[in-house]
């Protein structure tokens, strides 16, 4: 799970762009990586890691919107689940008070030995050349951009609604790193996974276990 503009998959130390593959355990003591880091990097991290929720109450907007998103998404074309996290992404930086971020559901989830991309996050774009037919055309393409993938590599099975939900929460934090809490960078620290859980507890409030949205 990650966010980042420097590579595919996520970096060995915690950072860079974001790529969702497998679980992360919160760090305790600080890991190995943190003592490499810049002083300046080092104070990021320490602040991400001692911010553990936003100041965000969901509306009921983004509780609805979220709701019916898990609802669609066994049965959804990307296109379909596409639109309604796009919905709930702009709803959650409207409450944030920063500006939507670009959300785009694809289908099979890339792979390699590592396992399985759940989704990434393009602090800067994909780097991607417009296409011919704008006024401004050819241009690159450098606005923040979130990736998700809704089926599974091997079998090709639509995932689970938690897992899917979970993935948007992550990449959103990602972003909300740089846009709300204005970061240097975006590091995976025990804060960070706590917000995580923050979102998914506001939006699915009632829920039995509100970390497993179904």
């Amino acid at each position: 799970m990650d966010a980042g503009s420097k590579g595919t998959e996520a970096r060995a130390n915690g950072r860079g762009r974001t790529g969702v593959r497998a679980s992360v355990s919160e760090a305790r003591p600080l890991p190995a990586f943190y003592y490499r880091l810049s002083a300046r990097a080092q104070r990021c991290y320490l602040k991400s890691d001692a911010l553990d929720r936003y100041a965000l109450a969901a509306s009921p907007a983004a509780i609805t919107i979220a709701s019916r998103l898990a609802a669609v998404l066994p049965t959804a074309a990307p296109s379909l689940a596409q639109r309604g996290a796009q919905a709930l992404g702009n709803e959650l930086c409207r409450l944030l008070g920063v500006a939507p971020v670009r959300i785009e559901v694809r289908g099979v989830r890339p792979h390699n030995a590592r396992g399985e991309l759940h989704g990434i996050f393009y602090p800067d774009g994909t780097g991607r050349i417009q296409a011919p037919g704008s006024p401004a055309a050819p241009r690159r393409d450098r606005e923040p951009l979130i990736v998700l993938w809704m089926r599974t590599a091997q079998r090709h099975d639509v995932v689970k609604p938690r897992t899917f939900i979970r993935t948007m929460m992550h990449e959103l934090g990602h972003y909300f790193d740089y846009a709300h809490f204005r970061f240097d960078d975006s590091f995976h620290t025990g804060g960070f996974f706590k917000r995580e859980s923050f979102l998914i507890r506001a939006l699915f409030p009632d829920s039995a276990d509100a970390q497993r949205p179904e």
